[in-house]
């Protein structure tokens, strides 16, 4: 039977129809190509200026949720045998919170090695993810290994309540960025490495001289700027010669590390600290007068007197002196404060020490030079 001419022309517009149709999804698929090149390039230049491991977290949250739909993401590094959880953003309910480490079967032995994203249909079934505390209910999940060059130093999660997301083409996308997230991550790490070798004092924890000395410095500016109250306390463990003439040096910076342990877990994290001699430590005090470093300063003689070390012949324990000083008008600079700090240090241990000694005129004549 000959089609009608009707006929011969719904036929073609039909054919029209999917030909506009393939068209437009094409033009889409260009579109959104470019789209996801353009995110692409942004991220790198958005990692590469970072050098601040949360901020390269956020924004590596704000493009993965730009590049592929999801409900809820994990960011984690590999930290010894288990991932520390970096960031989480989504609304899950599990119970995972961002500093929890994960420790189960399947990060430890699959993710070391993987190459590509791992998709799974539905988390509870599985057992590499029963138990791993990620923030996974239901849906999809994906596993987005982060490398950096050749290893894997940390893994990206994505959870969705939707069946039709997280295809090859989103896993190829979470690849690429975690893969630039790794590299400037690894960096952000290293680099933090080494400024802690040369701002950190190995032994205590506490700040070098050389850094306390930068920040001390801005902090003085600041308290003279918007005149606030400023202090400072010097500590020095008394007799600590005697500690490593008689129980040997090994044992001497055991008594130097704990000292500095409690004093760092008594002091606030605005104050400033720093290993500022041998057995010398001084801690500077922002908006804080000589009462409040004088409350201070006794809490921590009293936590150092408090320790207890061990060795083959006895246990012992030390004690501490402190002086402390307050900015005031005649203070001319952070370097006459410190002074003032060292002065009343010096006759706490003239006195007897184990005690605290506050700055006065009167202590300032007592000092003598050398």
């Amino acid at each position: 039977m000959i089609p009608t001419m009707d006929q011969r022309d719904d036929k073609v517009d039909q054919v029209h129809l999917q030909l506009a149709q393939e068209l437009e999804r094409a033009v889409a698929a260009e579109r959104k190509a470019r789209g996801d090149i353009e995110i692409l390039r942004q991220a790198l230049e958005a990692f590469t200026s970072r050098s601040d491991v949360d901020e390269i977290v956020s924004d590596l949250e704000g493009f993965l949720k730009r590049l592929v739909p999801h409900d809820c993401s994990a960011i984690c590094m590999m930290e010894g045998e288990g991932l520390r959880v970096l960031g989480i953003k989504g609304d899950s309910r599990k119970c995972t919170v961002a500093g929890a480490v994960i420790r189960q079967p399947f990060f430890l032995r699959d993710l070391r090695d993987a190459i590509r994203p791992v998709i799974f249909p539905e988390p509870g079934p599985d057992l590499r993810l029963a138990d791993s505390n990620v923030p996974v209910e239901s849906g999809r999940f994906m596993v987005v290994p982060m490398r950096a060059g050749v290893r894997n130093i940390g893994c990206i999660t994505l959870e969705s309540r939707q069946w039709e997301v997280f295809d090859e083409p989103d896993a190829l996308l979470a690849q690429v960025l975690a893969n630039e997230a790794a590299i400037a991550l690894e960096y952000a790490r290293r680099s933090h490495e080494v400024e802690k070798l040369t701002t950190v004092d190995a032994l205590t924890g506490l700040h070098s001289r050389r850094q306390f000395d930068a920040a001390s410095r801005i902090e003085y500016r600041r308290s003279l700027r918007f005149g606030l109250r400023l202090s400072v306390i010097m500590m020095d463990i008394d007799h600590l010669m005697r500690v490593n003439d008689g129980y040997g040096r090994i044992m001497g910076d055991k008594v130097l590390a704990g000292a500095a342990d409690v004093c760092l877990r008594g002091i606030r994290t605005t104050d400033l600290n720093a290993r500022y001699g041998g057995e010398e430590f001084c801690f500077l005090l922002p908006e804080t007068d000589q009462t409040g470093a004088h409350v201070l300063a006794e809490r921590l003689r009293a936590a150092v007197a408090e320790l207890r070390f061990r060795t083959d012949k006895r246990n012992f324990s030390v004690t501490a002196s402190f002086g402390i000083a307050q900015r005031l008008p005649g203070t001319d600079s952070i370097e006459d404060l410190l002074a003032q700090g060292d002065q009343a240090l010096f006759k706490a241990k003239c006195d007897g020490r184990n005690r605290v000694v506050v700055w006065t005129e009167q202590v300032g004549k007592f000092w003598k030079p050398g």
